[in-house]
């Protein structure tokens, strides 16, 4: 999964990058593509994995906020880069800026995951869903 997903991934996306004919289509299709690639490596990882260190640790503490991290992840990146923000992406010429702010981003998601969770059993997203969740009757299989 891992080689299929990160190598056709990939390919699609430089695909993409270098013929914006296929901009749209290809980074949509590459994206998923990625993804699985991306789950089959952490796979891989956590499989080779003796010991748990601070990799592991923060993989599970990502995992365990995902839904925060997403959210966070969007606001952050437009904040940054759109113009009713800092509008970075305008200012910036080139792509090695993007994997800049990728590394800074990922960075503080991680640390901020790592932080919450010394502190708090859910991420703040995923404490507002069960708490809205919980609220929700509980309904009987033939009951309506």
């Amino acid at each position: 999964m891992s080689c299929w997903g990160l190598g056709a991934g990939t390919l699609l996306h430089l695909v993409a990058l270098s013929d914006p004919a296929f901009g749209t289509a290809l980074r949509y299709l590459a994206a998923p593509l990625l993804m699985l690639g991306y789950i089959g490596l952490i796979g891989l990882l956590l499989d080779r994995t003796r010991r748990i260190g601070a990799v592991v640790r923060s993989l599970r503490a990502i995992g365990r906020t995902a839904l925060s991290c997403y959210v966070l992840q969007n606001v952050l990146a437009s904040v940054v880069c759109y113009g009713w923000g800092l509008g970075m992406a305008e200012q910036m010429a080139g792509k090695a800026w993007l994997a800049g702010l990728w590394a800074v981003i990922c960075f503080f998601l991680i640390a901020g995951s790592r932080l919450w969770l010394a502190r708090f059993e859910r991420g703040p997203v995923e404490a507002f869903q069960t708490a809205l969740l919980a609220r929700i009757p509980n309904r009987t299989a033939g009951g309506g």
